[in-house]
């Protein structure tokens, strides 16, 4: 576009192409020409499908945003002149409908042929009736017909036409005023917002997000640039790695495809011209070509029987100038300011429990546990106090959930199980473990432990609730409600009625499998399925500032209410009484996830032999990862498995496999024994597993903190790395997006406040 990056916002980039009259009808299409097929009559749907209405589209469109982007664009488009036009050089080889399309600029030399077109916004999708007798490059998702996914070019594709209507050419949108869809911030948290929340959360985005802004500001300049507004109500993915775009993305002119900036640099290695490589280059290059065909076969599809070049793709933006400007100016300035929010370093944590070696607090399965009183087990030596226990130490007074025992140690429950044919070797240590009353549990005292990046455990939860979350409960309430159970060890999955699976919790007898219902409610918000138990869980939860879906302290409370915010719960988690024993795969398998967690167990039936039910939790700290992963390469070599062997979700470390982790690298877990009132914290980054040693009903909720942005970020390139090879995982979680949604919000209450 070069020269056309500077001219005025009137002036656009577009793209030329052969043009011969339409034909007088219809023409059948052979199937390799199914990416221009005429629009079919369509047959009355008796359900909506996804893209309708307000159910969130694949990549987040949905009707109601087609309207409204089309309506803006339209107002746009009103006041674009017709502009004189010069063909640029293109593209060869090309086949099919489109294949003479070349970007053409702007010129006034008076020595070239120039003719005047018209310009008219494409506002339906491609495949539309209206433009059934036209030939020009259909999307990929109209091709395809993509199931939940919609046009890629309604809204910000211009056709030029000429005095008898015809295409002759397309252009895309490039004027950079700030017409953003207006975003419905939030106005109200679990309690007001102070100034202390707004800096502590505008200083941990700026640290995060600024490098990402100064990129984009040069992103802005390449030629040939592309804008779009920003989604509301919709969530945009690459189309290749399935990450969130949020920034620095590009967008081929033919099929609409949208690509990273990680992957348009494959793109481009993969298609870049190399005058006078060497044969051994070539054949290097062209065996990458081939991986990449094989792990992901769309990887350089463009339409037809087409391959993407990068000469192809556009620089795609969703901002405008001057609002990146100013964002960048502001960062840059707060992040010279002193943080006054910062934790005063008094060294707090005793070092016995920081480093988890000391011998005087060595936890064991087999029931070495401390003996130190309540005040003597006191882990932070400011005020105000906060104890810690080993993982399966006796616990503190006071702090046993009513209907439990509290004359049960956790170390009597790896010498039962091991009578009982659950446990395995013994003698495996585990890293002492903070576990704090939540009567005793203030924000500071949180926010000083969840620094360090490691779980703590919160007893005492459960007189919070005013509803009974029994599985008598969820039978009267929900009994004919149909959901899919998923048995534990085989993964064979069948649909019953929730009255029927929460009717088996405490009937042991004649029992050969274990079933969980997980994730439940599985897509419809829980908020709106079971507002009572919402609400219920909410006033709950400890530290409601951080873990609540509205916490002052939770980024992603900021979310807009028009856009399409990531579900980060609350779900819920029932499974019925696995085993430890070696083979067993326990209820949920070593996995990271992508933000901070809070799981809270509500209910636990008595165990086979009548004692009080639990689920057994193993949580590695971030830091021993690559180390665990090395070792379930190594273990598990047999299954050739090539994905990451914990974002895989395939493997459980029974007795036998964490003694043997510990032997071979030193890696020991924090072994947590949940009971019902017991919330566990689970910082991103940390991988965990857990078993039910009884029939359990948990609840979980995820959130993220600003002590965690880093770690966030980097399970999202781990979750990148991984969609490389297979797409498997979807980023719902939109980091980036998140936190400048949370800049702007809190830029809106800041203003807000200083206008008191």
């Amino acid at each position: 576009m070069g020269a056309l990056m500077h001219a005025p916002p009137t002036m656009f980039s577009a793209m030329l192409y052969s043009h011969h009259p339409p034909p007088t009808q219809v023409q059948k299409r052979s199937s390799t020409e199914a990416d221009e097929p005429p629009s079919k009559s369509k047959k009355a749907r008796t359900k909506p499908r996804v893209g309708d209405g307000n159910v969130p589209s694949k990549r987040g469109y949905n009707a109601k945003k087609r309207s409204e982007a089309a309506q803006i664009a339209a107002q746009n488009a009103q006041l674009m002149p017709t502009v004189p036009y010069v063909v640029a050089p293109g593209e060869k080889g090309k086949e099919g409908v489109g294949a003479g399309m070349l970007f053409v600029t702007p010129t006034n030399s008076g020595n070239v042929d120039t003719s005047e077109l018209a310009t008219e916004l494409q506002f339906a999708r491609c495949m539309s009736n209206r433009y059934r007798m036209e030939q020009f490059p259909r999307c990929v998702s109209c091709t395809r017909r993509w199931a939940g996914d919609t046009c890629r070019f309604q809204g910000i594709r211009y056709f030029l036409r000429d005095d008898q209507r015809n295409i002759q050419a397309v252009s895309f949108v490039d004027n950079l005023k700030p017409d953003s869809p207006n975003m419905n911030f939030p106005g109200q948290w679990n309690i007001p917002l102070t100034a202390t929340h707004i800096r502590r959360i505008k200083r941990t985005v700026a640290q995060a997000l600024l490098p990402t802004l100064r990129k984009e500001l040069e992103h802005l300049s390449v030629i040939r640039l592309i804008r779009r507004t920003r989604e509301s109500e919709v969530r945009a993915t690459c189309d290749t790695c399935m990450t969130s775009i949020f920034s620095c993305s590009w967008m081929c002119r033919s099929c609409g495809r949208e690509a990273c900036a990680e992957c348009f640099e494959q793109v481009k290695e993969l298609t870049e011209d190399r005058p006078g490589a060497t044969q051994a280059d070539i054949a290097a290059l062209q065996a990458r070509r081939e991986k990449h065909a094989h792990t992901n076969p769309f990887f350089l599809s463009c339409t037809r029987r087409n391959e993407h070049s990068y000469r192809e793709f556009s620089p795609m933006t969703r901002f405008c100038q001057p609002e990146l400007v100013e964002a960048i100016k502001e960062m840059e300035e707060l992040l010279e300011q002193p943080d006054v929010d910062a934790l005063p370093n008094v060294g707090a944590i005793d070092p016995t429990l920081e480093n988890g070696t000391d011998e005087t607090t060595k936890n064991t399965d087999t029931g070495q546990c401390a003996n130190a009183s309540r005040d003597e087990a006191h882990g932070v030596t400011s005020s105000p106090q906060v104890p810690y226990l080993n993982g399966n130490a006796q616990r503190a007074e006071g702090t046993t959930p009513s209907g439990a025992n509290a004359g049960q140690s956790d170390a009597s429950l790896d010498t039962d199980s091991q009578q009982d044919g659950l446990g395995g070797p013994p003698e495996i240590p585990s890293h002492p473990i903070v576990t704090i009353p939540d009567s005793e549990l203030t924000e500071d005292v949180f926010r000083s432990l969840w620094t360090k990046g490691e779980p703590l455990v919160v007893t005492g939860v459960l007189p919070k609730f005013q509803i009974q979350w029994t599985p008598e409960y969820f039978v009267q309430k929900y009994h004919s409600q149909s959901c899919l159970i998923l048995e534990c060890q085989t993964d064979v999955n069948k649909r019953v009625t929730v009255g029927e699976f929460f009717s088996q919790f405490g009937k042991y007898e004649g029992r050969t499998e274990c079933w969980k219902l997980k994730d439940w409610p599985p897509s419809t918000d829980f908020k709106s399925a079971f507002p009572e138990l919402y609400e219920d869980f909410s006033r709950a939860i400890p530290v409601p500032s951080y873990s609540r879906r509205d916490g002052a302290l939770n980024i992603a409370s900021h979310f807009p209410s028009n856009t399409v915010a990531p579900d980060l719960g609350p779900k819920m988690y029932n499974a019925m009484a696995s085993s430890q024993s070696p083979g067993s795969k326990g209820s949920t398998r070593l996995h990271m996830d992508m933000a901070d967690a809070l799981n809270v167990m509500t209910h636990a039936a008595s165990t086979p032999d009548g004692k009080p039910g639990c689920a057994a939790w193993d949580l590695f700290r971030a830091s021993d990862s690559d180390k665990l992963r090395h070792f379930l390469r190594r273990k598990f070599k047999a299954i050739n498995y090539q994905h990451d062997p914990i974002h895989s979700q395939q493997f459980y470390l029974d007795s036998q496999s964490r003694k043997e982790l510990l032997d071979t690298y030193g890696v020991k877990s924090y072994r947590v024994y949940q009971r019902p009132g017991d919330a566990v914290f689970i910082p991103a980054g940390c991988a965990h597993q857990v078993c039910n040693l009884a029939d359990c009903v948990k609840v979980a909720i995820d959130f993220v903190s600003p002590e965690n942005i880093t770690r966030c970020e980097q399970l999202t390139k781990e979750f990148r790395e991984q969609n490389q090879s297979m797409a498997w995982k979807e980023d719902v979680l939109q980091l980036r997006t998140m936190m400048w949604f949370a800049w702007l919000s809190c830029c809106r209450q800041e203003k807000e406040m200083s206008e008191i």
